[in-house]
């Protein structure tokens, strides 16, 4: 059986590494995961990654998702994957949740098993873990890249706070350094000193104040890791609604309406690579092609 699963993008609205409560909101970048099963006397996989922009894509995250899923399925199977995406990879931008979404999608349809969305985003979870591509699982990620919209979790207890869709009339404008921060670079004692700063974010989100959050986030983020705020500031004075950091970082966000997007998008010109994306609530889908 051949399968495609395509999972949308998100942006931070909240770090969740400080308290272990993290906020994300859906955008239409994509991954898409062609996943196609065999039965077999010799289990194999193979494993094409092509991201925009980038070469020689680590393909661990997307082997250990596929033996998981073979293990549950118990079976011996040849498996193709591949893998086709336009979000950036080590920029705060969500490339490993949308990478392990797709993959569980489209695997498990391929393997025939029946798995709920709460099933299939733990696992994303766990394997994303397992992998070493987040510190705490990063839960609210992988939800958001799932079902879009609004989420706020509590990455710990794998709990969904809030959620909620997003005025599709908004513009988020994305500025992508040149340069990748990893998860392993990370230093988590230094976001974890901020958890009252950080705590601050997270009533103002669950409140409905995620605008405010974002800034609040940024804050923190761009002080821990030493990520430089000036670009925020920028956006923020052109009359964009929010900005912030996303993840880690190093990518800015900022949101605005769509008369001031021009503006906005010139000004964070001036640090990087910029895009503009759309607000996503629609959830990842899957069909079965063969």
């Amino acid at each position: 059986m051949k399968v495609e699963a395509v999972v949308h993008g998100a942006v931070s609205i909240v770090n969740a590494i400080p308290l272990g409560i993290g906020s994300a909101l859906g955008v239409d970048l994509t991954t898409k995961a062609i996943v196609e099963v065999e039965e077999s006397k010799i289990e194999t996989i193979n494993i094409d990654i092509y991201v925009e922009g980038e070469e020689d894509v680590d393909k661990s995250l997307a082997e250990n998702t596929i033996r998981e899923l073979l293990r549950i399925a118990k079976g011996t199977y040849r498996v193709d994957v591949k893998i086709y995406s336009n979000i950036p990879i080590a920029r705060g931008l969500k490339s490993s949740s949308a990478a392990a979404d797709a993959i569980v999608l489209a695997a498990s349809k391929a393997l025939d098993l029946e798995l709920s969305t709460d099933q299939l985003v733990n696992m994303a979870v766990d394997i994303s873990i397992k992998s070493g591509v987040t510190v705490t699982g990063a839960y609210d990620d992988a939800l958001t890249c799932m079902i879009g919209g609004v989420n706020i979790t509590d990455n710990l207890k794998r709990k969904i706070l809030a959620h909620w869709d997003l005025d599709e009339d908004i513009s988020i404008i994305i500025m992508i350094p040149p340069e990748k921060f990893y998860t392993k670079e990370v230093d988590v004692g230094a976001l974890r000193s901020f958890s009252n700063l950080s705590m601050r974010a997270v009533e103002q989100a669950l409140n409905g104040n995620i605008w405010d959050a974002m800034i609040i986030n940024g804050l923190v983020v761009s002080s821990a890791l030493n990520i430089d705020y000036t670009p925020v500031l920028r956006a923020l004075k052109k009359k964009a609604i929010a900005a912030g950091i996303s993840g880690k970082g190093p990518s800015i966000v900022a949101v605005t309406y769509p008369e001031h997007e021009e503006e906005v998008k010139k000004e964070l010109e001036r640090f990087g690579r910029v895009i503009r994306v759309k607000p996503n609530n629609r959830e990842a889908y899957v069909r079965i092609l063969d």
